[in-house]
C-alpha cells in the first residue's frame, strides 16, 4: 500500500509543481495532464480487486522520465521534479503487488451445491 500512496503523492506534487517552482509550459501542462492520471491510478489501485491497476502507472512513469528531453522542458527543476516523479511511479509499479485475499468466484459463489445439467456438447458423452 505504500507504494500506491507514493504515486499519489508524486501524481498530486506535478499538479502544483509548476505553480512552486515557477515553470511553464511544455512543462507544466504535461505535468497537468499526467500527474493526474497517474494519482488516479494509484488511488483506485490501493483496493485489493483492482490492485492490477497499478500496472498503469508503469508508462505513466516512464513517459514522465522520458518527457523533459522529448519536449525540451524549459528549467533544471522541472526537469527534475518529473524524472524524480515518473521514477516513483515507474519502480512502484512493480512494488506492492501483495494480495492478502481472493475475491470473487464467479456463478459458484452465487450457486453453491448445486449441479449443473450437461450443455448441448455434453450430451450423450
Amino acid at each position: 500500500m505504500i507504494p500506491r500512496f507514493a504515486t499519489l503523492f508524486a501524481g498530486v506534487w506535478l499538479m502544483f509543481a509548476s505553480e512552486i517552482l515557477s515553470y511553464g509550459d511544455p512543462a507544466a501542462a504535461n505535468d497537468r495532464i499526467f500527474g493526474p492520471i497517474g494519482a488516479s491510478l494509484a488511488f483506485v489501485a490501493i483496493w485489493e480487486v483492482v490492485r492490477p491497476l497499478r500496472w498503469g502507472t508503469l508508462p505513466v512513469g516512464l513517459w514522465l522520465i522520458a518527457a523533459p528531453f522529448a519536449l525540451s522542458y524549459p528549467t533544471t527543476s522541472s526537469v527534475v521534479s518529473s524524472v524524480i516523479a515518473g521514477a516513483v511511479m515507474a519502480v512502484s509499479a512493480f512494488l506492492g503487488s501483495d494480495i492478502g485475499h481472493k475475491h470473487g468466484g464467479g456463478w459458484s459463489t452465487l450457486l453453491p451445491n448445486r449441479d449443473v445439467p450437461p450443455g448441448p456438447d455434453q450430451v450423450g458423452a
